[in-house]
């Protein structure tokens, strides 16, 4: 899926150098993901904006294939939560991603540039502040079905100058009192790699925390 997502991108911002001198691209190896060295802001911005068209239908299209997946993920919560072996043991110290009954995909996209500017993912939220890049990016958010709340971020390994503020919601799950959240930075295979200063606000049923870098973060307790 991510492979067709980028060879995607990457025609629509081929597309977008070619149109702005009135030509098409004339060979395969012409259109490429990155932006040209050198292109002006306003040009960047034209492509920026072009790849975001290209991002917002796509989200689209995987809230409308996701549907079936959204049932399916219902019915593997509720055998997960007859299954009392793999609960948490209180006392044993381990940390472990918090898991809920399945949201629907969210999704959410913007050109976010020295200014700052917001992402809304359903009912999480980024905040990157004015400061934090130091040129305009193309930004995606993506909660996709499944018992974790977790969040995934591109462009993968963007670097803020900046800390960013991510609140995670964790409405709507059943947290015993005792437990303390915090939020968890997830590599491959939901492995957790770091725990970035967080904050559990219970009274609001989220987890809000400082984040330098992307890709994919989640709630823990």
């Amino acid at each position: 899926m991510r492979s067709v997502r980028h060879f995607a991108l990457a025609i629509v911002t081929g597309l977008a150098l070619a149109c702005s001198d009135g030509s098409l691209p004339s060979d395969p190896s012409d259109v490429a993901p990155s932006f040209e060295q050198g292109a002006t802001g306003q040009s960047r911005h034209q492509q920026l904006k072009a790849l975001l068209a290209a991002e917002k239908e796509r989200m689209e299209r995987e809230r409308e294939d996701r549907k079936g997946e959204f049932e399916r993920a219902r019915a593997e919560w509720k055998l997960f939560r007859r299954d009392q072996k793999r609960a948490r043991k209180l006392n044993s110290g381990a940390v472990d991603l918090l898991r809920c009954e399945p949201r629907e995909y969210e999704g959410d996209a913007a050109i976010i540039g020295p200014a700052g500017g917001t992402l809304h993912i359903g009912d999480h939220e980024l905040v990157i502040p004015r400061g934090a890049l130091t040129e305009e990016q193309l930004i995606t958010g993506e909660a996709r079905t499944s018992s974790l709340v977790d969040v995934e971020f591109e462009p993968e390994g963007l670097q803020f100058q900046r800390p960013a503020r991510l609140t995670l919601s964790y409405k709507g799950c059943q947290v015993p009192a005792a437990m303390d959240l915090l939020m968890a930075y997830l590599g491959v295979g939901n492995k957790i790699l770091e725990f970035p200063t967080s904050k559990d606000y219970r009274s609001y049923s989220e987890v809000t925390g400082e984040i330098n870098h992307f890709s994919r973060y989640a709630v823990a307790y």
